[in-house]
């Protein structure tokens, strides 16, 4: 049926990976079985979100900001560090254009220095207020919205 083959087991950096989402998919892939690095700043996110993880032999933690570069070796990347919530990104909304600009761009220069596949997750905060729902993934978003 065609697919992706992947290695049973993969080396993977998540980057805001001590926060909500970030700490959730840490737990999911470490049960897995997979090598997992988590890089974060503490900027919105939190150790304890990932502490137990600390010591385990597939598991790193790397207190390190996006926005310098970051030289590993890694099979796949989770983009996810931004902050997320209207509080955290106008408490400094220059950090947070630097982490979505410059850290979206290293993490790109990364996966193509080792080969990596990248995801990159955003908010639909990026969408803004917009209610011009001429682009389909805009009306679909907009019924979501209006929804919750």
């Amino acid at each position: 049926m065609g697919g992706i083959v992947t290695p049973e087991f993969i080396d993977l950096v998540i980057t805001g990976g001590a926060g909500f989402v970030g700490s959730h998919l840490t737990d999911k892939l470490m049960m897995d079985g997979h090598e997992v690095t988590v890089v974060d700043n503490f900027f919105t996110g939190r150790k304890r979100n990932v502490e137990h993880w600390i010591g385990h032999e597939n598991f790193e933690l790397i207190n390190h900001d996006v926005v310098e570069p970051l030289y590993i070796e890694v099979d796949q990347i989770y983009h996810l560090a931004s902050p997320a919530s209207p509080p955290n990104y106008m408490y400094n909304p220059i950090k947070t254009l630097k982490t979505n600009t410059i850290g979206t761009l290293n993490m790109l220069g990364l996966a193509k220095r080792v080969g990596a596949r990248l995801l990159l997750a955003s908010t639909s905060e990026v969408y803004g207020g917009k209610t011009d729902l001429t682009e389909p993934e805009l009306v679909l978003l907009f019924t979501y919205w209006k929804n919750v």
